[in-house]
């Protein structure tokens, strides 16, 4: 029987704003559609909760969860829920005031740059799964949904090509691009933002940092591309010091 997993990415801090990061993030899982209910459920006890009477017209005009914009409280369910989820996260970062970002813009455009990190993000991820029937979806990214899709329909067949030729192996990936109603890209949309709160903000509030906490036991891999650090369980990042 041939295993199904499932990437939902998206990013934070576009390539050419002036945010501090440049952040891709992507989860994996092979249950979906319980991901899918577990958040619909959390959607419907918010709207029905007294406590969130007052959010309530807000959070509807929000269409759900979208992590910029809930009410704090919103935000502490959703990360309490995620962290009951089967999901793994990995998160690239790319600070946009080191050598190397600087480097890349001289060289390369912002979508050539973004497609560098993609590489760097789902090339291990997908080696491990070659065996897999990989579902890699990508929330939508500028304003010509079919050209993005183009653009990372390219960028999955040149990882996959070189996953072929390294493990004489043909990898089965199908690439999608949805929009923020797919209430799984919402998982991703929060992971993003967490890391937007820990590493854009100059003073740290204690609640961000206790967010976090709940959470971080779900990030499997957080890469520091302009360094070229990795954490994981084993050396996990100190987010004071980043």
């Amino acid at each position: 029987m041939i295993n199904t997993s499932y990437y939902y990415i998206d990013e934070s801090g576009a390539i050419d704003n002036d945010s501090k990061f440049f952040i891709l993030s992507c989860y994996k899982t092979d249950t979906p559609e319980q991901v899918r209910s577990a958040v619909e459920k959390l959607y419907k006890e918010i709207l029905n909760a007294p406590i969130f009477a007052i959010e309530r017209k807000k959070f509807i005009e929000q269409k759900g969860f979208h992590a910029c914009v809930n009410h704090p409280d919103i935000k502490s369910r959703f990360y309490n829920l995620l962290a009951m989820l089967n999901v793994r996260c990995y998160v690239l970062m790319l600070k946009k005031d080191s050598d190397l970002f600087r480097k890349l813009k001289e060289s390369m455009s912002s979508t050539e740059i973004y497609n560098a990190c993609i590489t760097k993000l789902l090339s291990d991820r997908l080696t491990k799964t070659r065996n897999d029937k990989n579902i890699i979806i990508f929330e939508e990214y500028g304003s010509k949904p079919k050209k993005w899709l183009e653009n990372v329909e390219k960028v999955i067949t040149d990882i996959s090509h070189k996953i072929d030729e390294k493990f004489k192996t043909k990898i089965f990936c199908s690439v999608k691009v949805h929009d923020k109603s797919d209430v799984n890209l919402s998982v991703i949309d929060y992971i993003n933002h967490i890391f937007v709160q820990l590493f854009e903000k100059e003073n740290l509030q204690q609640r961000i940092i206790d967010n976090f906490t709940i959470i971080e036991p779900k990030v499997a891999l957080i890469y520091k591309m302009d360094k070229d650090h990795f954490f994981d369980k084993n050396k996990r990042i100190d987010v004071y010091k980043y």
